[in-house]
């Protein structure tokens, strides 16, 4: 996963009507930002991911409007810092403490090891990832995805069986890579990898093993726009309504995922 993995404290939703929101300073352009990682936010289009549907649902009908495009996320990240676009979709506040965020998690994320069938060796331990250096094993440049794992990649970066990505697609060419066979073994998302190989129809190809603990995702805002706080209290508010009113059940199942609460 491209967050950071750590313990979080669950947090009860706060029911609260946008009515008693003011727009702020005025219907604005919110500018969200990351690379895909589907089914959280996806390619721009019909279904750009289930945080844009919420984040979408819970802005445009106080005037602003949404602006929704893929970049490197550690673009993203910074973009949001400076203030130069107004979110990072799937931020987490362990990753980017100044970003502004929702009071209620938008959704949970676990990174998963992905190992082709027949790849694991009879000593093979996922507490003992160095019995990965014999396989072709790829993720993600600049990603943090837990202690254990960020420190086998930092060991073994000048091996050639070690394959890093960058763009704005990286989890979608790394499951390509594995489904053809040029890569055995990949970490990420559970999710996200859940999404891809589901929808390839390649899912039951692999072993799957979890890696450290759940973390809560959100999109976090720019601490340089004055409406940052304003765009967070409206996502707790449409995010209560629509659990309250079961449409956050439609907008998920679209993308195969189930309320993470």
């Amino acid at each position: 996963m491209r967050r950071l993995v750590g313990c979080f404290t669950a947090v009860g939703l706060v029911a609260l009507s946008m009515a008693g929101f003011a727009v702020g300073a005025g219907a604005a352009e919110v500018k969200l930002r990351a690379d895909g990682w589907c089914p959280y936010n996806c390619e721009p289009g019909n279904r750009p991911g289930y945080l844009i549907d919420i984040a979408k649902a819970a802005l445009e009908p106080a005037g602003h409007t949404v602006d929704y495009q893929l970049m490197p996320w550690t673009e993203a990240l910074a973009a949001a810092a400076a203030g130069t676009v107004t979110g990072a979709v799937g931020a987490t506040r362990e990753e980017a403490p100044t970003l502004v965020y929702a009071t209620t998690p938008l959704g949970l994320s676990r990174p998963t090891l992905v190992i082709r069938k027949g790849k694991e060796t009879k000593d093979f331990k996922v507490t003992n990832l160095d019995s990965l250096k014999g396989l072709r094993f790829g993720s993600i440049k600049d990603y943090f995805y837990a202690t254990e794992v960020n420190a086998f990649i930092d060991a073994n970066k000048g091996s050639a069986n070690l394959v890093q990505v960058t763009g704005d697609n990286v989890t979608e060419d790394l499951v390509n890579m594995l489904i053809d066979g040029k890569l055995d073994a990949i970490v990420e998302d559970s999710n996200v990898v859940d999404y891809l190989l589901e929808s390839k129809g390649y899912r039951n190809l692999f072993n799957y093993h979890a890696l450290g603990e759940k973390a809560t995702v959100s999109i976090g805002f720019s601490p340089k726009d004055p409406n940052s706080a304003t765009y967070a209290k409206l996502i707790d508010a449409k995010l209560a309504e629509l659990r309250k009113n079961g449409q956050l059940t439609a907008i998920l199942e679209k993308y195969g995922m189930k309320d993470w609460q």
